[in-house]
């Protein structure tokens, strides 16, 4: 049976689209995943890059799946939040973020393959890839191309009214309220899950050889900084 799916690399934001399709009562059966990129093991499973499987389980042919990217800096950064936060009981990683961004497990250079791996898939297969500065920029409007690709039909006032109730503060204030019934929305380990949002955040919180480190290896792997 084809599917509906939002894949993303872990902290994209994928929980903000999320809330949004969720709002639209048309998104019970859309599959929400990281590709078995979850990093919520303190086992650290390993990481599977392997094209061929992916083109076993996803159907060309009639899946359709959004794919969701963001900056891999901007990424990076929000995921050693995440690893030392929220999810600080699984890792109990106690170094730095200029070590994090060079770590085998969850250092920058997997990140970018998952990238360069979905942006490839997403243009074979002609499924929708969102940006995440797009969102930032009119949520509204990427909430709608994903309704319309998905099938979901909704009005523009109706669209209008989802894209503000699920804006950034509004998420923020509703997790901090603790009247959220989504687990995923929640304070976990006194870290929330919506932190700041910001686009271009990295460069307040990266030291510059470390996003220079980031550029190179991006670089190495002929991974874009800005697509479109």
């Amino acid at each position: 049976m084809p599917k509906r799916m939002v894949v993303s690399f872990p902290k994209s934001g994928r929980s903000w689209l999320r809330y949004a399709l969720e709002l639209t009562d048309e998104a019970s059966d859309i599959v929400f995943c990281h590709d078995e990129f979850e990093y919520n093991d303190g086992a650290k499973p390993a990481l599977n890059f392997d094209i061929d499987v992916r083109y076993k389980r996803y159907d060309r042919r009639s899946d359709k799946i959004v794919y969701v990217d963001r900056d891999t800096r901007d990424t990076i950064v929000s995921l050693y939040n995440q690893v030392t936060g929220r999810f600080s009981d699984f890792f109990n990683y106690t170094d730095d973020i200029s070590a994090f961004i060079r770590d085998d497990y969850f250092g920058v250079d997997n990140l970018i393959r998952f990238q360069k791996i979905w942006r490839m898939l997403t243009q074979q297969n002609h499924w929708l890839m969102i940006r995440y500065e797009a969102m930032h920029h009119d949520f509204a409007a990427e909430l709608s191309k994903v309704c319309d690709y998905f099938g979901i039909k909704i009005s523009d006032e109706r669209l209008t009214h989802i894209a503000e109730m699920a804006s950034f503060d509004n998420m923020k204030q509703l997790e901090q309220s603790g009247h959220s019934n989504r687990p995923w929305l929640t304070p976990r380990n006194s870290y929330a899950k919506v932190r700041k949002g910001k686009v271009g955040g990295y460069a307040t919180e990266l030291a510059p050889p470390d996003i220079d480190y980031i550029e190179e290896r991006m670089a190495f792997f002929g991974l874009e900084k800005n697509i479109t």
